[in-house]
């Protein structure tokens, strides 16, 4: 729908599968929730870029102006099996075309979709200090109380993950296609909100999603998957590169 992203319940999703020698084997969907745009750290560029190319609205036009088809980094940086390579972070660099147009900040022109775009004034607007560094965007210890405020109402004394939807601001890929899954509060204290550094918060796991490939309901015995256990299996797999075999935004009433 048009106003999709007014709506403060906007959710952005992917459906996974991870590529085999033979076949792309599905996996299953993560859900986010995204910051809404009434939110005092809304960052609206980068938050319709990314929105743009989750709901391939230009993808009749430009084949590359979606997240469809796009791979996660794979690496041992990327697997998580106990060892301190891992990054707690999946990262995906999408095909390098924006959704949206915007003007150039030095000189006003307008830039093209391969563009790198950039928005400092809104950015400056969301600057989060954490050790040392900053961060952009909603805040990370915001998003944990929210987590905490649902599961006292839906599940008490069960914890939620806090794991973040991030685009980078400075750096390589800043005002691209790229964006990463952050798994913050899973990680050890040590890292915690360094793997947010220059990078901006635009939204959060709905850990407790279906996360059934293809929103289905599966035919299969057994539980369920959630957002969270698909993203776990995602990160425990050694079988290869994490795709993205279909996205979309969707509103929640």
């Amino acid at each position: 729908s048009s106003d999709e992203s007014s709506d403060s319940n906007t959710r952005l999703y992917f459906d996974v599968g991870i590529i085999a020698p033979d076949e792309t084997i599905p996996l299953g969907r993560l859900s986010f929730h995204l910051t809404p745009p009434t939110h005092p750290h809304y960052l609206p560029l980068h938050s319709t870029n990314l929105q743009s190319l989750a709901s391939s609205t230009r993808r009749a036009v430009d084949p590359k102006a979606t997240y469809e088809g796009c791979v996660f980094q794979y690496s041992p940086a990327t697997i998580e099996d106990g060892s301190f390579r891992y990054r707690w972070g999946h990262v995906c660099e999408g095909f390098g075309r924006n959704g949206i147009r915007t003007n150039s900040v030095e000189s006003g022109d307008v830039l093209g979709y391969d563009e790198p775009f950039s928005d400092p004034q809104r950015v400056k607007e969301c600057v989060q200090n954490c050790f040392g560094g900053v961060y952009y965007g909603q805040r990370y210890e915001e998003i944990v109380d929210i987590l905490n405020n649902e599961n006292a109402e839906n599940s008490p004394g069960q914890g939620s993950a806090a794991i973040l939807l991030t685009v980078p601001i400075q750096g390589p890929g800043s005002g691209t296609s790229k964006f990463s899954i952050v798994r913050v509060s899973e990680s050890p204290r040590e890292w915690g909100e360094r793997l947010l550094e220059n990078s901006a918060v635009v939204g959060y796991l709905d850990c407790g999603a279906n996360g059934s490939f293809g929103d289905e309901d599966s035919e299969e015995e057994g539980p369920i998957p959630t957002s969270l256990d698909v993203l776990q299996a995602m990160a425990r797999q050694r079988v290869g590169p994490p795709k993205i075999m279909g996205c979309g935004v969707i509103s929640v009433d």
